[in-house]
C-alpha cells in the first residue's frame, strides 16, 4: 500500500513540476522572419516583439449602460 501511495505521490509531483515549467512565463515573445528574393540576393527582415504580462495593468473597465 505505501508503495502505491508513494508513487502516485510522484506522479502528481511530476505532474505539477511540468505544467508548473510550460505554462508559467511572464513574457512572450513572437518573432516574425521574412525572405525576400532580389535581384541583388536575398534579404532577411527579422521582426520580434516581446510581451511582457502582469497583474500591474488590468483592462479597462466596461462601459455600463
Amino acid at each position: 500500500m505505501r508503495k502505491l501511495i508513494g508513487a502516485t505521490m510522484m506522479g502528481v509531483l511530476l505532474m505539477g513540476f511540468g505544467i508548473g515549467i510550460s505554462g508559467c512565463s511572464d513574457e512572450s515573445t513572437i518573432k516574425k522572419e521574412t525572405v525576400q528574393a532580389t535581384p541583388g540576393g536575398k534579404t532577411v527582415e527579422t521582426d520580434q516583439k516581446s510581451i511582457k504580462q502582469s497583474g500591474d495593468n488590468p483592462p479597462a473597465p466596461t462601459k455600463t449602460p
